[in-house]
């Protein structure tokens, strides 16, 4: 079993998905990484490039991947959700985690993401915070719908929010599976 989190962009998934990967002892792996390194550029370059269709496309057939394999840690784009095939793939082969950010906490991360040249294109040449504001409200009952569990990351680190999925798999029982699979997959797990 797959652990696998959706949320919007830098709400924390990949910090989050490596700390979890270190305590499960699983391998960790990020969606948006493995498009940039199957395409060798940055996202910012491949959208600018080929568009963001073309971006969805390579992201797609990376879920395809993944999800042929199991006990892994899975950080997916904030825009994995607006795939119906890529939401079912994820579910039948995992368990679903929404980490759901404050707007404000999400608008301040991106703001200093675009002060340091970081690699997330924005979808439209406007305020970040309108766009972000705008693009939460058309995506917030995907990720509801898509959710097994949701954690509301307010005020909490991303230690504090990684120890709350992992209580969640334990209560739920999740996290006997995903230790089953470890064994059964022993051989076969590699990282990323």
């Amino acid at each position: 079993m797959n652990v696998v989190l959706i949320g919007y962009r830098a709400t924390g998934k990949s910090t989050v998905g490596r700390i979890l990967s270190d305590k499960l002892k699983i391998p960790f792996c990020d969606t948006d990484s493995l498009v940039e390194s199957k395409m060798e550029m940055p996202i910012k370059e491949i959208v600018a490039f080929y568009g963001w269709d073309f971006f969805r496309l390579k992201e797609k057939e990376t879920i395809k991947n993944l999800t042929q394999n199991k006990s892994r840690i899975i950080a997916t784009g904030g825009g994995v959700v607006l795939d119906q095939e890529n939401v079912k793939l994820l579910e039948q082969t995992g368990v679903i985690i929404w980490l759901n950010a404050p707007v404000k906490d999400i608008v301040d991360r991106l703001n200093k993401d675009a002060q340091n040249e970081a690699v997330r294109p924005q979808f439209t040449s406007g305020n970040i915070s309108e766009e972000t504001v705008a693009i939460m409200n058309q995506r917030h009952r995907l990720y509801d719908n898509a959710a097994d569990y949701k954690v509301n990351t307010l005020g909490k680190k991303a230690v504090q929010v990684a120890e709350e999925i992992y209580q969640y798999l334990l209560k739920s029982g999740n996290l006997s599976k995903i230790n089953k699979g470890k064994k059964t997959n022993a051989k076969k797990l590699k990282s990323c």
